[in-house]
């Protein structure tokens, strides 16, 4: 199923109430770096939620502030933040990119978030001074014994895509969409190459080659590009629980 990455609230409330919280702290991992976040199920004690930004623009590096407080600086094309533990409210929340003091802030309708979940907020377009924030909702815990995938659409030159795992008769996801998510899906665990064809169309326009999908891990794909598609990666993991003493 594709879902609109601006999301309505009485739908993410539903949502929240189905999903597996984790327990313990989760490592995510883009382009060799590694960062580990806490626990969800413990923010929502504290009234905070989790947030991270990926800087899906080919813009260059940019910074991220809450009010005056600086959360995030010299996000880079490309990559992924940390999670940061915030209030759940982002109406103060702004994207700025050098050139650009004004900066760029979340919809209205996307500023509320729930307490003890994790969220992406995801900048997209090719132009960082033309780019749009979007809010989507983390559930990194894949089903037992499974691997869980999803893509993010953020190619402003890209065609809707079919996505499909190769060599497998049925696609993966269907009709997604600019500035639109397809997932999560659980998979059997496997290194699989992953392909994106336009809409209905035979014709193979994005290839990722040889993804690890490991058991317990929760794999994003981020289509960037407008005259040429590209793509990035980063993967969530639970952490193994730490012996008590």
């Amino acid at each position: 199923m594709n879902r609109p990455i601006q999301f309505l609230l009485a739908a993410a409330v539903v949502a929240a109430a189905a999903c597996q919280k984790d327990s313990t702290p989760i490592k995510t991992t883009s382009s060799g770096e590694t960062n580990v976040s806490p626990p969800a199920d413990s923010m929502k004690a504290t009234g905070l939620a989790l947030v991270r930004i990926v800087n899906a623009t080919k813009g260059g590096d940019v910074s991220v502030k809450l009010g005056e407080n600086a959360l995030f600086n010299n996000v880079k094309s490309g990559s992924v933040t940390d999670y940061r533990e915030i209030a759940s409210n982002l109406a103060d929340f702004t994207v700025r990119a050098a050139g650009h003091p004004d900066g760029i802030k979340i919809a209205e309708k996307e500023r509320v978030l729930r307490d003890g979940n994790r969220y992406t907020v995801i900048l997209i377009a090719e132009d960082v001074a033309k780019s749009s924030l979007r809010v989507i909702k983390d559930e990194v815990i894949a089903d037992s014994g499974k691997a869980r995938l999803r893509v993010l659409h953020a190619a402003p030159g890209g065609p809707e895509f079919d996505v499909s795992i190769k060599g497998a008769p049925d696609k993966l996801f269907g009709d997604v969409g600019f500035m639109k998510e397809a997932g999560y899906k659980d998979l059997a665990p496997a290194v699989a190459t992953i392909e994106f064809r336009a809409k209905g169309k035979p014709q193979l326009l994005l290839t990722v080659p040889k993804l690890d999908l490991k058991q317990g891990t929760a794999t994003t794909i981020v289509v960037t590009g407008a005259a040429k598609l590209g793509y990035f990666t980063f993967n969530d993991a639970q952490m193994a629980k730490t012996p008590k003493a």
